[in-house]
């Protein structure tokens, strides 16, 4: 073999190696080969698959559109069909104890067929095709109105399922739901408790003040919707403001009441936070399954009356 064969040998050798590595590193980004999914590699390759179910549809709609036939029919039969499934899993999740795969699993099927049921309903909706959300007619329109209600409650549930716990997770220690109206009281008894046990005749005449106009309706009320929706900390800060304010009235003892009192405040906004992102995540739960029940009779009653005209 002459030099200038065996240099292309070694070439040959090396492109070929290059390419081998190429296409194995490759393969190991996109398809994990050899070891398991992260989760990012699997919502991307869930995201891949809903995209082409969704064209896939939007193609034999088309065709059969073209071919003269009720491309609706099979557009709302394909609707229907996710709807009844997305409703099946939610059941699925509430019963934890079967033994048909983990929660996250059926979690990430529920969320991308709800993706792909809400391409469906774009195709499945006359309306929509002229820039209205809402189908004519009062059932065809409040099945509008729920569908899209589900889906937005659905899209907030992803968002709220992860940012919420991780925020109470944040917070510390957290109480029962239903002990946390037991903590407020408590806060409150030993914010009595605490002005009660006052030596100083000043310092109970300004914290007697403070506490019958500002304090006791604070720790006494129960939680407000405005914090229940936004949890806000407007009045913690504005209470532990005007405590630490009163410093220059204060004796010692009662320097020493009003730190104390400024720790019940921020206590009791936590609490109050706490309850709001507990109570957010039940009435979202409630909400979206209430609806979701209507979604489905309604959809069998629409699947009902629009066979019946086909069929007319």
């Amino acid at each position: 073999m002459s030099v200038a064969e065996r240099r292309r040998s070694a070439s040959s050798r090396r492109w070929q190696q290059f390419r081998t590595d190429a296409v194995s590193k490759f393969r190991r980004r996109v398809f994990g080969t050899g070891r398991a999914w992260s989760f990012r590699r699997r919502r991307i390759a869930s995201l891949i698959v809903v995209a082409i179910a969704i064209v896939l549809t939007a193609w034999i709609s088309q065709s059969l559109h073209a071919a003269l036939y009720r491309s609706s029919v099979m557009t709302g039969w394909t609707l229907l069909s996710s709807i009844l499934i997305l409703f099946a899993i939610s059941i699925r999740r509430r019963i934890p104890i079967l033994p048909l795969g983990t929660m996250s699993t059926w979690t990430q099927v529920h969320i991308f067929t709800g993706l792909f049921a809400c391409g469906v309903f774009v195709m499945h909706v006359p309306a929509i095709a002229t820039g209205r959300l809402i189908a004519d007619g009062w059932l065809e329109g409040t099945l509008s109105v729920l569908f899209i209600g589900v889906s937005l409650s659905g899209f907030y549930g992803i968002l709220a399922s992860r940012r919420l716990p991780a925020r109470l997770t944040a917070m510390g220690s957290q109480p029962r739901y239903d002990q946390i109206d037991w903590h407020r009281e408590q806060l409150a008894a030993r914010a009595t408790q605490r002005l009660d046990s006052l030596t100083s005749v000043d310092s109970q005449r300004v914290l007697g003040e403070f506490d019958d106009q500002y304090l006791r309706r604070y720790l006494e009320s129960p939680l407000s919707w405005s914090h229940r929706l936004f949890a806000h900390s407007f009045r913690r800060r504005r209470l532990v403001i005007g405590l630490n304010e009163l410093h220059r009235y204060l004796e010692d003892d009662g320097k020493e009441v009003a730190d104390e009192l400024a720790g019940l405040v921020r206590r009791r906004d936590e609490l109050d936070t706490q309850h709001a992102l507990q109570w957010r995540l039940r009435a979202w739960v409630a909400v979206h399954a209430v609806m979701s029940l209507g979604l489905v009779a309604l959809a069998i009653m629409h699947t009902i009356h629009a066979l019946q005209f086909v069929e007319s």
